[in-house]
Formats: C-alpha cells, sequence, structure tokens
C-alpha cells in the first residue's frame, strides 16, 4: 500500500450543500463517459449555467457536453473532494444515489477530522451501510 499524504485542507463550511450534491451528480455523468477530471468540472459548471438560467434538463445536457471542451472555473478543494468520493461511491462501487452522497459524505467528514483515505473509505462504506 502506498502512503497517502494528509492533505491539510479542513472543510469550513457544510458538505454537502444541495448544490455540491448536484454539483457531484453532474460531473459523475461527465466521468461515467471516461472525461478528466477537468472536463468534469467544465460538464457540471455548464449544467449549472443552464439550470441557473431556467432551462430544462435536457438543455443542461447540451451545455455540459459543449462545456467539456473548455478549462473549467476554479473549483474549491471542498467540492473537489466531495465530487471524487461521490463518483468512486457512485461509479467504481456502483452504489446509487442517495447511498453515494451517504458515503461521500462520510469519507469528506472523516478526512476533514484528520483520517487518511483508508479511514475515510472505511468511514464512507459503514455511513453507506457496507460491510468493512
Amino acid at each position: 500500500m502506498v502512503e497517502q499524504k494528509h492533505m491539510d485542507v479542513n472543510i469550513t463550511r457544510p458538505v454537502p450543500t444541495a448544490d455540491d450534491k448536484a454539483y457531484a451528480e453532474w460531473f459523475a455523468w461527465a466521468k461515467r463517459g471516461g472525461a478528466k477530471a477537468a472536463a468534469c468540472h467544465s460538464a457540471a459548471q455548464g449544467a449549472f449555467r443552464a439550470l441557473s438560467s431556467g432551462h430544462d434538463v435536457a438543455t443542461a445536457v447540451k451545455w455540459a457536453t459543449a462545456a467539456m471542451s473548455s478549462p473549467p472555473v476554479a473549483v474549491d478543494a471542498q467540492r473537489q473532494a466531495y465530487c471524487a468520493w461521490y463518483s468512486l461511491a457512485n461509479i467504481d462501487m456502483k452504489l446509487d444515489g442517495a447511498h453515494a452522497h451517504l458515503f461521500a459524505t462520510a469519507a469528506v467528514k472523516a478526512l476533514d477530522a484528520g483520517s487518511d483515505a483508508t479511514g475515510a473509505h472505511n468511514a464512507g462504506a459503514a455511513a453507506a451501510g457496507l460491510r468493512r
């Protein structure tokens, strides 16, 4: 096992917010298609622009797809971490959205409390109802 360097990025706002959850879902939508993280952030930002402008989900998909070819606007560390854990749970572990959110929330909170990646994963798994 490779030693993980602990990143001192304590989360100072409640995570996840409703926007964090929605953003992570759009991020995972793009990641499922094989996109790299930067393109996934661009897609999520494109979808948010469409939806906040009053457009429907079909238009949000179009804007998200188009945005993937542009660099994303900076994303705070809290949201990046949440997206990473949500995507791991939803895509790699094949958890449904609700359980993936439980997993990601617990993992991010464990990291914020000083846990390493393994501890965060275990906290997420426990929160999602998985046996570890």
